[in-house]
């Protein structure tokens, strides 16, 4: 059971790692075709160079409106709207595709730039060579906006989940738990919907076990848990100043157990007349975390979230909070 557990943690901190650097954001450039015009005769010149772009942004791999090939077709005629050919003897050479990629997170831009010389011909016995024209460049990359944050405290409600088996003369009577923490929340301007958080939550669940009528088992758990959660957060249409979201990601949490357990030389049946141990444990639970809610205005978020855990079922909750914005 070690080795799974530690594997799961391996697993978990490769997740989270990899995560963080797409928070820095990917850029690299490919040249992907040249194509080129062969001149055998000194009856032109080159008269300027130009470049045309286009743009596609996905969401989860989704979106971009078009295939790679139309991005293209449309950074190449922006490319051609540049050269002045109409009316002219001019030829396009030496054309280059390049491509520029961004990543961040689940949100991916690509960038197609085509570029190209212009020639235009004359006739040198008759005519001066034409005179070089101003170079059009494709707009330039804007910097990177900072990254805006803001800081939330939050208090909840948490139910845990399950009956948990000992046997069919068993029964789990759920205590009220509650959930209360900071969190600080990011978000780029450049990068609309998309948001990430940090967490640091004070966790406390109870629980009680019967064996028909008698006490079994009590326990009480007092956590440290630590998510990393990105999401989406869209407007409602009926109301500008809401926004619903969703979000999820891994977490890691470090408990105390305080349990009460009832012991007998055959660990059943028990009778009034047993007695209990007191028990104190240390539990390192990672898993992952969902939620939904709404935002309302600037200040306050209401949600639902559920936590799910590796290997200690027992400790899954479900918390409905509510944040204010500091």
């Amino acid at each position: 059971m070690r080795r799974i557990y530690l594997a799961t943690v391996l697993l978990l901190v490769l997740f989270v790692t990899s995560s963080c650097k797409y928070h820095l954001g990917l850029t690299h450039n490919e040249n992907h075709h040249q194509t080129q015009v062969v001149l055998e005769e000194k009856n032109y010149t080159i008269v300027k160079y130009v470049e045309g772009d286009a743009t596609a942004r996905y969401l989860f791999g989704i979106g971009g409106g078009a295939s790679k090939r139309g991005i293209i077709a449309r950074a190449r005629e922006n490319m051609l709207r540049n050269a002045g050919l109409l009316g002219k003897s001019r030829a396009v050479i030496n054309e280059t595709v390049e491509l520029r990629t961004k990543q961040f997170l689940v949100y991916t831009e690509v960038r197609y730039i085509v570029s190209a010389y212009i020639v235009e011909f004359y006739n040198p016995e008759k005519e001066a060579a034409p005179q070089a024209e101003e170079n059009v460049y494709a707009e330039p990359e804007k910097p990177r906006s900072p990254n805006v944050h803001s800081n939330w405290v939050s208090a909840g409600y948490a139910q845990t989940e399950g009956n948990y088996f000992y046997g069919e003369n068993y029964t789990t009577n759920h205590g009220p738990g509650a959930i209360a923490g900071l969190r600080t929340e990011y978000c780029n301007p450049d990068i609309r919907y998309l948001f990430w958080e940090t967490q640091l939550n004070l966790v406390y669940l109870n629980w009680k076990t019967f064996y028909t009528n008698l006490p079994y088992d009590s326990e009480r758990s007092y956590g440290i848990e630590i998510p990393l959660m990105a999401g989406i957060k869209l407007p409602l249409p009926i109301a500008p100043t809401a926004h619903w979201f969703i979000k999820g990601g891994p977490f890691i949490n470090a408990s105390l157990l305080d349990s009460k357990v009832y012991v007998n030389e055959h660990w059943s049946t028990p009778t009034p007349i047993d007695g209990f141990i007191r028990q104190t444990n240390s539990l390192f639970i990672p898993g992952a975390k969902i939620g939904t809610g709404l935002q309302i205005g600037q200040r306050w978020q209401v949600e639902i979230s559920h936590r799910f855990n590796i290997g200690w079922s027992e400790y899954d909750y479900t918390h409905f909070g509510v944040s204010y914005r500091l």
